[in-house]
């Protein structure tokens, strides 16, 4: 298979990680091709910067186990080495922000715990012990002369996670961490890929970055009957079995269920511009991507290394940059109940987004009229707010922007708008929570819920950073349309009748973009420059995900008590941009 252009190197060797096996609807099948071949780089690669600050959250986590499982340590002095880090943790990785040391030192304790009670009662269950293994096992294949039709001579399958054995090898045991609580499953396809390497894979010591591996196949002197995997919750301790198989089920599990993502992964073509841009190897021939040099007209600013921007990463810096680094960047949580008037606009954001994916297209008014029956399960609203949510999706009835569109047009609710700021080595990720075409133009529509009705004295553009974006987005011709063509639209569902809002902003107006490029300029350039992240405390200390952590956080919230319920987010709307979790 022909190396993708852009790219320079060997593409013989096939790298692949149990999380490649991870579905994944809005990742882009080039950069998947190209990421599981280690071997093959950019063609003009940028040189390496060191992170100013840690950005893997679990690696303090796993550096602190090391020292507890494999170099002898005790619990208390790993925890007082932990509290005593001013930088990196033992020299390891970057400067650690205080609040991911707190997290650390709490993640550590917990998995100490939990650890020793699965033991207790594994013994219990007559189950033999299992000890820390140090390497990482690693099931490989051996080199072969010729490349197969996949273009690869090699192929390596890797895990993450905490490893253990038994004595007699017979029982092998991985636990993954979960940066929040203990996910309850995880996709069939990502379950088989960790279990083959723990039934097949042998420790193996790491190599260098672009090394090649040895031609041999891994081989082990003993191999287990008998594989188990644990996923656990940093933040509150859970632990739950995600299966215990033995070596019969795991192959047929693997040729069912990972075989087939591997082959995708490998071999897949086209491209889909998104949050992968970040890390691909074929940016600068990607033909799919946007270029928007000088989007917001600011000086460069070199960051340490390419990185995605949304206008939700603003806001939440805007208010805190210590939030912003240890939500949106290593995506702590400390597991405080969600307010219920943000869970009440997230089940509204579901519940239009089912509506307007409806084929053919339909206006909401010529729909069955919303019921609390009809509210989305899963999001625990108590009956005022699952009445408030009705109300909320009758305001919309007489405000959608499909009553009476054509059945030629096109619809796409939550569509990824995706642009790349060169000087910056940014990538500009945008959510609408709709577009929509009318006779040929393009319309931006987003949708927020509130209790209180807009503030009069303060633009839209400065109120809601997003519309700013889409404005500058449109004016960049990121959507493939002139702007002149198309407008956008924000739309404030209210419970009260009447009370909603729908407002039209026109992107092609100068004074509009001026305004735009203006607001995203005061917002992006003390994001990009940062690499300390110091808390800046106020009310949003009250649903900061990270407070636990924060020292100052947790400070005001104590001088500044709301109750026992956290006032509603930054923002209760729709539309904000998720990314996956470590684990």
């Amino acid at each position: 298979m022909k190396n993708p252009s852009g790219t320079a190197g060997r593409g013989w060797l096939v790298k692949v990680s149990s999380r490649i096996a991870r579905p994944d609807p809005h990742a882009c099948p080039t950069h998947l091709r190209t990421a599981v071949r280690p071997l093959l780089t950019a063609d003009h690669a940028a040189p390496y910067r060191p992170a100013p600050v840690e950005k893997f959250a679990p690696g303090p986590l796993i550096a602190a186990l090391d020292l507890w499982e494999h170099d002898g340590w005790s619990l208390e002095r790993v925890v007082g080495e932990l509290r005593a880090t001013r930088g990196s943790f033992r020299g390891r990785g970057a400067p650690l922000h205080p609040a991911l040391a707190a997290w650390t030192v709490a993640a550590f304790e917990r998995y100490a715990a939990a650890r020793g009670a699965e033991q207790h009662a594994a013994r219990a269950a007559g189950l033999p012990p299992t000890a820390p293994v140090r390497l990482g096992w690693t099931a490989r294949t051996a080199r072969q002369e010729t490349s197969d039709a996949r273009g690869a001579r090699q192929y390596e399958h890797t895990v993450w996670g905490r490893q253990y054995a038994s004595r007699d090898g017979a029982v092998r045991d991985l636990w993954v961490p979960s940066l929040g609580a203990a996910k309850p499953d995880r996709a069939a396809a990502e379950k088989a890929a960790i279990a083959h390497v723990m039934a097949w894979g042998a420790p193996t010591p790491r190599r260098r970055r672009a090394a090649e591996p040895p031609p041999a196949a891994t081989a082990g002197d003993r191999l287990p009957d008998r594989v188990r995997v644990f996923d656990f919750g940093c933040a509150d301790g859970g632990v739950t079995p995600l299966l215990d198989w033995g070596r019969a089920e795991v192959g047929k599990r693997f040729t069912d269920d990972a075989a087939p993502a591997f082959h995708q992964a490998a071999t897949g073509t086209g491209v889909r511009p998104g949050a992968n841009c970040v890390d691909c190897k074929v940016i600068s021939q990607c033909g799919a991507l946007h270029r928007a040099p000088d989007l917001w007209g600011a000086e460069p600013v070199v960051p340490a290394r390419r990185r995605s921007v949304s206008a939700w990463d603003l806001r939440l810096h805007n208010a805190c940059p210590a939030q912003y680094h240890l939500v949106r960047q290593l995506h702590l949580d400390d597991l405080t109940e969600e307010h219920p008037g943000a869970r009440r606009g997230r089940s509204v954001d579901v519940w239009l987004n089912d509506r307007h994916a409806r084929n053919p297209a339909q206006g909401c008014r010529d729909l069955p009229a919303p019921a609390v029956s009809s509210v989305p399960p899963g999001f625990d609203l108590d009956a005022i707010r699952a009445r408030e949510a009705v109300r909320m999706m009758e305001e919309h009835r007489a405000l959608c922007p499909l009553n009476g569109i054509g059945p030629g047009e096109e619809v796409l609710p939550q569509a990824r708008v995706t642009a790349y700021v060169p000087e910056l080595d940014v990538v500009v990720l945008a959510v609408p929570d709709l577009l929509y075409s009318r006779r040929g133009r393009w319309i931006w529509r987003e949708t927020k819920t509130s209790s209180s009705p807009l503030w009069e004295g303060r633009s839209l553009l400065r109120s809601y950073p997003q519309l700013a974006l889409a404005v500058l987005l449109f004016s960049a011709g990121a959507l493939g349309t002139e702007p002149r063509r198309s407008w956008i639209e924000f739309e404030l569902l209210r419970s009260e009748k009447g009370a909603s809002r729908l407002e039209h902003i026109d992107p092609s107006q100068p004074h509009t973009v001026a305004e735009a490029r203006e607001v995203i300029a005061e917002l992006a350039q003390p994001l990009l420059r940062d690499h300390s992240y110091e808390p800046r405390t106020g009310r949003h200390c009250h649903t900061c995900q990270a407070r636990t952590w924060c020292r100052p956080g947790t400070a005001y919230v104590a001088e500044h008590p709301q109750g026992a319920a956290r006032q509603a987010p930054l923002d209760s709307g729709q539309g904000r941009e998720e990314e996956n979790r470590c684990g």
